[in-house]
């Protein structure tokens, strides 16, 4: 069964394009993946690090990530033959903007990490993906139907259970989300907060960004990501003059692991996803990352999975997988009338 949509988007280039949503939702799920493993590659890299070295580590990871995500499509475009299209592409600000957005969110979002509670980081970034949904809105357009706003809510509702901002306790629900300005633990919880709310905002845009110019094949639009994503950690870096030297034999294992799975495959894979995805749709699986992260926690953390962190999970895979659910029946039924 065909899962490409009815309708074509015409490209900036005159062409049209059929997104292809089974290979855009497959690839969503393997970003997603990738991304929810951020954590547990970014804490081995990190590891055994004094706070005060640690916390300006994130710019360099985010932007080792980029760099071998470069290498990586560099290579592919080198061993399929494919240079030629890459020379020929034309640039445009979508193609740049959505490279400079992911490279400095990612930077952003791993600086916040160390720098306030996980819940709060990964609550501030998860906004992108609604900033996303309602750009592509007002500039694109893109219609969002009821099933889909509904699985969208359910999706972010479930995110706040599994990363326990929503808990339910004594037969209340209670709202953890922490905004004090410090925390014995954070004592720069307050610039953390902002600096992850900057990583959502950049992440919606990064994703509303890689919406538009459907001309350009993946290989080339991922390389081109990777390239200017790199330019935009590498400036931040700059600016944050981490020590690396003090990473040990240890941290560059896990971060390399965190520069391939979280950097290479991950955002790979998502410029994949972002030409095959409407905006709603896509911004549906990318909860998908909270899931993995929990998973990744219980398993080799230790962390407990609560009741309301499950559920919150099973929200997530509903409300991920509904659009598509939707989309196939929509299909099976229209063929059913055609043949009628």
């Amino acid at each position: 069964m065909s899962t490409q949509v009815d309708t074509q988007d015409t490209t900036a280039g005159g062409e049209s394009y059929v997104m292809n949503k089974k290979l855009g939702f497959i690839s969503m799920i393997v970003s997603a993946t990738g991304m929810g493993m951020v954590g547990f590659f970014s804490r081995g890299a990190t590891d055994g690090l004094d706070p005060e070295v640690s916390q300006y580590l994130g710019s360099f990871l985010a932007m080792g990530r980029m760099t071998v995500g470069l290498i990586g499509f560099l290579i592919i475009l080198l061993v399929t033959k494919r240079w030629d299209a890459f020379r020929r592409s034309r640039l445009s600000f979508a193609v740049i903007a959505g490279g400079v957005c992911i490279g400095t969110s990612l930077a952003l979002y791993i600086t916040s990490t160390l720098l306030t509670s996980i819940a709060n980081a990964v609550f501030l970034i998860y906004t992108g993906p609604l900033f996303c949904t309602l750009l592509a809105r007002i500039f694109r357009k893109e219609k969002i139907s009821v099933p889909n706003a509904i699985f969208l809510i359910l999706v972010f509702i479930g995110m706040l259970f599994t990363i326990n901002i929503l808990s339910f306790d004594g037969g209340t629900f209670h709202f953890g989300l922490e905004l004090s300005a410090s925390t014995p633990d954070f004592p720069q919880k307050a610039l953390g907060d902002f600096v992850g709310l900057l990583s959502g905002v950049f992440y919606g845009l990064a994703l509303f960004f890689y919406g538009y110019r459907q001309d350009m094949d993946s290989d080339v639009r991922g390389t081109w990501n990777f390239f200017w994503a790199m330019v935009a950690t590498g400036l931040i870096t700059l600016f944050m003059r981490p020590q690396i030297g003090e990473l040990t034999v240890t941290n560059w294992t896990w971060a390399s692991g965190l520069f391939v799975f979280s950097g290479l495959v991950a955002l790979g894979f998502l410029v994949v996803a972002g030409r095959n995805l409407p905006a709603v749709e896509m911004s549906c699986l990318s909860y998908w990352e909270c899931v993995v992260a929990i998973l990744f926690g219980v398993l080799f953390f230790r962390e407990a999975m609560t009741l309301t962190a499950a559920l919150g999970g099973l929200l997530i895979i509903a409300g991920g997988v509904g659009p598509i659910v939707v989309d196939l029946l929509s299909k099976r039924s229209k063929q059913e009338q055609n043949k009628g």
